[in-house]
């Protein structure tokens, strides 16, 4: 019963979003149309915005979306200019929480399929599916979304986890990321800043790590290895009665207890984030158009982060 409580609560904020909205409309539209020339807005950006966090929470169709949004409120962009301003707006991103310092975040990437249309030309030509990545960092306390990278399939993990890092630079003192991100670039940021390391080091990397001083003192200090030795430990590999029979073990052995030592046991709750949103709002893109894909799925974000604590 909670959990109906807790979806009718979610429900009724969207639709109040869109009152708030109407009754302000005619306020928005003279400040949209002072000094433009050409044809008047019909509809602010706010109410195309509005109708566009409906249509993500309840997932209808466009035509769909107009049909509702009419029937309750009187009146409804159609289904055409909905689509084509949400093209042409300018989202930003804001975060709720964004002043709470000391957060532990993680970062990971999952895959956004594209829609299903033209599906017949692929089984047709036998061309391959496409998708899209969702580069996501997150607060693993409050499960809120702190910033977000989209980009093609063929872009690796590591290579949006930069940016996304510098957010931390400002909200947080812990990253945990897997084995994609473990790059010079990140290690040395993470360190200029006084940000604790929370990326697990990959077992095929070199123990010497030259070239960057952060990321050798991580290796070192995940595979307990003395500084100069290249697999000398810092002490005897066995102390509580565990058999290690090669040095892939060892290696395994000292990393779990890093893995313990750092808490990297949360990194895990991005993947039940990225199970969350997938599951209320859908695994793929509605959109085909690369920018309103970006809208599409800002809009989406804001939405999680705006009724997480409803």
């Amino acid at each position: 019963m909670e959990k109906k409580d807790s979806l009718q609560r979610r429900s009724e904020t969207v639709i109040a979003k869109i009152d708030r909205v109407l009754h302000k409309e005619p306020q928005r539209l003279t400040v949209m149309n002072k000094g433009k020339e050409g044809r008047p807005f019909l509809y602010s950006d706010d109410l195309i915005m509005a109708i566009s966090f409906f249509r993500s929470c309840f997932c209808p169709k466009l035509r769909q979306t107009e049909a509702l949004v009419r029937r309750m409120y009187g009146y409804s962009p159609d289904h055409t200019t909905i689509d084509r301003r949400l093209s042409t707006i300018r989202l930003e991103w804001t975060v709720t929480k964004s002043e709470r310092k000391g957060r532990l975040l993680a970062i990971d990437a999952t895959g956004i399929s594209v829609s299903d249309r033209g599906g017949y030309r692929d089984s047709r030509y036998g061309s391959k599916p496409k998708f899209h990545k969702l580069h996501a960092m997150i607060d693993v306390e409050e499960m809120e979304i702190v910033d977000f990278r989209l980009t093609s399939e063929h872009v690796a993990d590591n290579r949006k986890s930069l940016a996304m890092i510098r957010e931390a630079a400002r909200r947080g003192d812990t990253v945990y990321a897997d084995g994609a991100y473990d790059a010079k670039d990140n290690f040395s940021f993470l360190d200029k800043h006084g940000i604790r390391s929370g990326i697990k080091i990959r077992q095929t990397a070199s123990p010497t790590a030259p070239g960057c001083l952060p990321r050798k003192k991580a290796v070192m200090e995940q595979f307990s290895l003395l500084p100069h030795g290249h697999l000398e430990r810092k002490h005897p590999p066995v102390t509580d009665g565990t058999v290690l029979f090669n040095e892939r073990e060892v290696m395994r052995y000292y990393q779990k207890k890093w893995k313990e030592k750092v808490g990297y046991g949360r990194r895990w709750l991005i993947e039940s984030f990225f199970s969350a949103f997938k599951r209320v709002y859908g695994s793929h893109a509605s959109s085909r158009v690369w920018k309103k894909v970006k809208n599409e799925m800002t809009l989406k974000l804001l939405l999680y982060n705006s009724l997480l604590k409803i």
